[in-house]
């Protein structure tokens, strides 16, 4: 029998097994992995802890998987385990007003942003708190009113004085028994202007101070709008000899003051009448995010210098105006969370474009149904 020597078959064993160094630091990578996903969790952890929105985590059944502090403070607790239809039957409590946000019962508004989990089924939400954010913007709405509001009373005061004094002595002069039949009717006519003089100056005054705060909004079809300023403005659009058109391209609904809406498009045209427009359109349509009503006329227009000047309270090309015609359109698109968009050209006519944010559907009816 063939014997091998005991270090030869040391030697042959070791030469057929893979050569490989010693590296210490193998032993350790699966610990410094699970090392590196604690440390990772732990800051995420106290990211969500620190957020100042709340963070809401639900599974592919609709069931709260996670919740971080603020979402708790703002849902009250507890959150996790819940189904999420069920916190907001709990918690949400939506107005007419909300728009684009949510009421909660505990008095608090929110701003949601759903984002699915893909491609795990679920969704997370963040809860943004705007409550003192809107306060503050109220109150300081308030107290950009009241100082409008003052420097306005002042002017109106000045400036009443003389269609009322002009008023006044119409009707005494009507009063008088030996007034031909001629100059009876002649200051009748007078009388009326004078009043409907003093009665626009006074709505300018009251739309202005009121906005859209002390009314209820609801949900309006734009449609509505156009069609009552086209019932309004239609007789005295004839009387100036001025045609007076409306394309309507929406259904679209906006939240609205439908007074303080209607009245402020209403001045839009009056202007157009006053500076001596003989066709006015009123247009409605939509794109993907607004929705936009255009008033166009072929006026007199206004030059680069005055287009800047209009839009400030108390400015007017007119005699006997007040300045407030579209400092008011503007004050109640503002309030409508709008904007104003004014592009004219001299001798040529102007367009006043007011934008509304679209309402959203989901957001208005989210107490009604389960995200």
């Amino acid at each position: 029998m063939l014997l091998l020597d005991e270090s030869k078959n040391a030697t042959l064993q070791s030469s057929n097994a893979p050569a490989f160094q010693y590296d210490s630091k193998l032993t350790h990578l699966p610990e410094q992995k699970v090392e590196e996903a604690a440390n990772m969790s732990n800051q995420m952890a106290h990211i969500l802890q620190a957020l100042p929105s709340g963070v809401v985590i639900i599974n592919g059944d609709g069931v709260i998987t996670l919740a971080n502090p603020m979402a708790s403070e703002l849902l009250g607790r507890p959150l996790q385990g819940l189904r999420w239809f069920d916190v907001i039957q709990r918690a949400f409590s939506p107005q007419d007003d909300d728009g684009h946000e949510v009421s909660l019962k505990n008095g608090r508004r929110v701003k949601l942003a759903i984002t699915p989990l893909t491609p795990e089924p679920g969704q997370l939400i963040v809860l943004t708190d705007l409550t003192e954010t809107r306060l503050l913007q109220k109150n300081l709405s308030h107290l950009q009113r009241l100082s409008a509001l003052g420097k306005m009373v002042a002017t109106l005061a000045h400036q009443i004085r003389t269609p009322l004094s002009a008023a006044l002595l119409y009707a005494s002069n009507l009063a008088s028994p030996k007034l031909a039949e001629e100059s009876k009717r002649r200051f009748q006519s007078k009388l009326v202007d004078r009043l409907n003089e003093l009665e626009r100056q006074v709505n300018d005054m009251l739309l202005m101070a009121k906005g859209r705060q002390d009314a209820k909004s609801e949900q309006v079809a734009i449609s509505d709008i156009v069609n009552i300023v086209m019932a309004n403005c239609d007789v005295i659009a004839t009387k100036k000899s001025c045609e007076i058109f409306q394309e309507c391209h929406t259904d679209a609904t906006l939240l609205a003051n439908k007074d303080a809406l209607s009245s402020a498009v209403n001045n839009l045209v009056m202007n157009s009448l006053e500076a001596g427009a003989t066709k006015i359109k009123i247009l409605a349509h939509e794109s993907n995010e607004q929705i936009m009503l255009d008033v166009i006329d072929n006026g007199k227009g206004l030059d680069a210098t005055m287009q800047q000047q209009v839009l400030e309270p108390f400015f007017t090309t007119k005699s006997q105006g007040t300045g407030l015609g579209l400092a008011v359109v503007q004050s109640v698109v503002r309030n409508h969370g709008g904007q104003l968009q004014l592009s004219c050209k001299p001798q040529m006519g102007c367009q006043v474009r007011l934008w509304f944010p679209k309402m959203n559907t989901d957001e208005s009816n989210i107490a009604d149904k389960e995200v």
